[in-house]
């Protein structure tokens, strides 16, 4: 990986140029949920992905100075809950740092206890596979139990700082 070159007299810092060059890389909007011995517990995360068909696996990244990753980590299992474009406000009640980012958004717990939001487009439920510390993240790879398409409406897209709003 090459980091644009900067002239010494530059004051930017190299990670700006980096987050600001990846923000031209559209990024589907997901919560991460999981139910542990406090209550529910859930994120936004804008680094979902599918890893493997066989078996069933996805991925999210974490950054580990996360306050909300340590409470996530109790759960052996956790729900995806992919976002529609219509639902910047709940991207952002799980983005708030707030106890509670539950209390106003509707869900449903699941066989397993996994909270599933009742609004979302797409859940999987998964049990945790593996976890990886690269770089500064946790790489968290789940295997899928189950999912479930609740909606076909676009996804929820994050690209240059906003969220697109694309054609249904």
């Amino acid at each position: 990986m090459s980091i644009p070159t900067i002239p010494e007299a530059s004051v930017e810092d190299p990670s700006r140029i980096y987050r600001r060059v990846l923000g031209h890389v559209p990024t589907s909007v997901a919560v991460v949920t999981a139910g542990t011995r406090s209550g529910p517990v859930g994120m936004t995360v804008g680094s979902f992905t599918s890893v493997s068909l066989e078996p069933p696996l996805v991925a999210f990244f974490v950054d580990k100075a996360s306050t909300t990753w340590p409470r996530l980590y109790e759960a052996s299992h956790f729900g995806v809950n992919i976002l529609g474009q219509d639902q910047t406000a709940l991207c952002k009640a799980f983005s708030r740092r707030s106890e509670d980012r539950f209390s106003e958004v509707d869900w449903t717990p699941s066989s397993r206890g996994v909270p599933l939001l009742n609004d979302a487009i797409v859940t999987l439920e998964c049990t945790r596979y593996k976890i990886d510390l690269i770089g500064d993240h946790y790489q968290v790879v789940g295997r899928v139990e189950s999912l479930e398409l609740r909606a076909t409406n676009p996804p929820l897209i994050f690209l240059q700082g906003t969220f697109l709003n694309l054609p249904a």
